[in-house]
């Protein structure tokens, strides 16, 4: 029975090899990457048939199979993220930073406002627009630096810095309107 089984999960894997490849690829945006978890994949599902009944929907199966590697590939890949309170190599905090762009006019309570606001708007950022963020607005980092650490285009990356703005300038102009 394993035997049989494993000759229609050969027979599907070879029809859904080009299908299954480009469902990876266009998730993880890797050639390489995407060729790994492709073989992850194939050696899951021969590794898992003798303790299965028979599988009635092998594609849906190996479907499956290739989005949990891609969301194990994500777990693993987690972006560094930056500190709010650390100090940099060159003894900045982001917290530092931020306060310098609340004007000195505003009395201390409103100052303290408004930071506490936009720290918790940066921190209700998706992981990836709070990464390039912080890696391009507070660390100077330039696109082509973070493109090639993290394997993503640069238009992507500018993209995620554009949407980040956005909500933060949201943020921005709702607070203001509560001080106001």
């Amino acid at each position: 029975m394993v035997n049989e089984q494993r000759h229609r999960l050969q027979q599907n894997f070879k029809a859904e090899h080009a299908g299954l490849f480009a469902f990876i690829w266009s998730k993880i945006q890797s050639l390489e990457e995407a060729e790994d978890l492709l073989q992850d994949v194939y050696v899951q599902a021969v590794g898992s048939l003798n303790v299965l009944d028979i599988v009635d929907d092998l594609t849906g199966w190996l479907y499956t199979i290739a989005k949990n590697k891609i969301i194990d590939w994500y777990r693993r890949k987690r972006l560094p993220t930056v500190s709010i309170d650390e100090s940099d190599e060159n003894g900045n905090r982001f917290k530092d930073i931020l306060a310098e762009e609340i004007p000195d006019t505003m009395d201390d309570e409103s100052r303290e406002i408004i930071f506490r606001a936009m720290m918790d708007a940066i921190d209700a950022l998706p992981e990836k627009q709070r990464h390039v963020f912080i890696q391009q607005v507070i660390e100077g980092r330039t696109f082509r630096e973070l493109s090639r650490e993290t394997g993503e285009p640069v238009n992507t990356l500018i993209a995620r810095k554009r949407y980040a703005i956005r909500f933060l300038q949201g943020q921005l102009a709702e607070i203001k309107k509560l001080l106001a």
